[in-house]
């Protein structure tokens, strides 16, 4: 089980950045194509990061060791009152569907420092990864808002599985004026 730093961080006001969203380019050298370097981290639609929650997205991100990045998604109504959360087709089919196919499965989630964690269930639904059963109290408990930043890292468990573990990393940083 991964037991991750020091979880809640928070942004600071200033200089924002926006990642490109989950393109990975390859690059043109003399001898053909370099490899492709995968992404350490995934941005959901819309997320924006101050350089500290960059910086500390990176910092989680480099503990996984599963090979998945580290999905960054700035949390909306949706996701905490609806029974679900989504995570985007593109990332579900390129790094999730290969190891859950179509059926999905009971997984466990911690939030943060958490080392007991709850159950819920991942399930492929319209070639999207879903967290199912368990999502609306897995919020509460662990007061996450909407406009928090979350970082959703997935570990691989000794007997295969995938967990998840949810950090918050602060909240949206606010425009530039």
């Amino acid at each position: 089980m991964f037991v991750g730093n020091p979880c809640k961080l928070q942004g600071t006001m200033g200089d924002q950045r926006t990642p490109p969203k989950g393109r990975v380019m390859e690059a043109q050298g003399s001898t053909g194509f370099a490899p492709v370097v995968e992404p350490k981290l995934w941005y959901g639609d819309r997320t924006r990061l101050t350089p500290k929650q960059e910086e500390a997205a990176l910092g989680l991100s480099s503990t996984c060791g599963s090979g998945i990045p580290a999905y960054i998604c700035t949390m909306k109504k949706s996701n905490i009152v609806k029974r679900q959360m989504a995570f985007s087709r593109q990332f579900s089919k390129r790094y999730i569907f290969a190891r859950l196919g179509t059926y999905g499965c009971e997984t466990k989630v911690f939030a943060g420092r958490d080392l007991f964690g709850s159950k819920l269930n991942f399930s492929m639904v319209h070639g999207e990864l879903r967290l199912l059963g368990g999502w609306p109290l897995f919020v509460k408990n662990h007061r996450i808002e909407a406009g928090h930043v979350c970082a959703f890292m997935f570990e691989e468990e000794e007997e295969g599985d995938l967990s998840l573990r949810v950090h918050v990393l602060g909240t949206v940083p606010l425009p530039i004026i």
